[in-house]
């Protein structure tokens, strides 16, 4: 979709060309335009000039692109993060993929009064590219600038978080972060101690590590992926060996965890390697989501994280 707007910042009402073929999903449309978690933009399609469009209403004080200008406090940084998360989840509860959403600060919008910010989804069926949650929120953090040591430790200990998973999950997070915060204003309250017992510091130990499985269909077989790259075939080097079926091929695929997804690529295989059916070119990685088909030749395995 392309990008209709002049950057008028004046009524925050932007317009994204849509193409004539493709169809807008109701149920996305509907969910998107109930007020949720401090989001009140709303959605609709509208033709302008004879182009079909997606027309956002933002009400918000300004783009969080020209708030981050400023030096956040930690405080702060941990509301607006939050924020952000818990929208994540909403989405993703609703089965309304990450994808559709514009995760980029050039595309977001914050209320000063209240720092609530407004993301922006688009409700289409089309196909959009992956979303890497963990990327986009390393990005944020890059964007922004603190205001003491305090911020920037508050970083460190998040930052920390993110590499010490393997796999990355968006509800351990967000428990994460609200209890990063809880802590920020109990100490912004001047509070040193509960009264009933102390507090407990938010630490990546707190959270189990959800681990990415291969499910090999012909055996039922649960395959962890435990390594950040993990490599399948025939060979007696590959982390999971096939050595029953011709059409697998010496090193015939390699698995990737990169920032908390788990990513495939076909490694120049002779019979190939399809994701739900389609045939992927070698050597390009395709990011996986859960229940994922995976055909390596006609071994067939489903990708499965608890």
């Amino acid at each position: 979709m392309e990008d209709l707007n002049n950057q008028s910042y004046d009524e925050f009402t932007l317009n994204f060309k849509l193409e004539e073929d493709v169809p807008i999903d109701q149920f996305e449309m509907t969910m998107y335009n109930y007020e949720f978690v401090g989001n009140r933009t709303k959605c609709t399609c509208v033709a302008i000039d004879g182009v079909r469009a997606l027309q956002f209403k933002v009400p918000a004080t300004l783009p969080l692109e020209q708030f981050l200008r400023k030096q956040l406090y930690k405080g702060e940084f941990l509301s607006i993060l939050s924020n952000i998360l818990n929208q994540l989840i909403y989405f993703s509860e609703n089965n309304m993929p990450l994808n559709k959403l514009l995760l980029n600060i050039h595309y977001m919008y914050i209320e000063l009064s209240t720092l609530d910010i407004q993301l922006l989804y688009m409700p289409v069926n089309k196909k959009f590219a992956d979303c890497n949650v963990t990327e986009f929120i390393q990005e944020f953090i890059s964007k922004v600038r603190f205001a003491n040591m305090s911020s920037v430790e508050c970083v460190d200990q998040i930052l920390k978080y993110l590499d010490s998973k393997l796999m990355f999950n968006l509800e351990e997070f967000y428990q994460f972060i609200l209890s990063m915060e809880q802590k920020s204003i109990m100490e912004d309250e001047g509070k040193q101690k509960m009264v009933d017992e102390p507090v407990v510091q938010a630490t990546s130990e707190n959270y189990s590590n959800p681990v990415p499985y291969l499910v090999r269909i012909k055996t039922n077989e649960l395959i962890p992926i435990l390594h950040k790259e993990f490599m399948v075939g025939k060979s007696v080097n590959c982390d999971y060996q096939i050595l029953d079926n011709k059409k697998v091929s010496r090193k015939h695929a390699i698995f990737r965890i990169s920032n908390g997804e788990c990513y495939v690529r076909d490694n120049a295989s002779t019979n190939h390697t399809f994701i739900n059916g389609q045939l992927i070119q070698p050597g390009v990685e395709i990011m996986l989501t859960n229940d994922d088909n995976i055909r390596m030749g006609d071994e067939e395995f489903k990708y499965w994280v608890r």
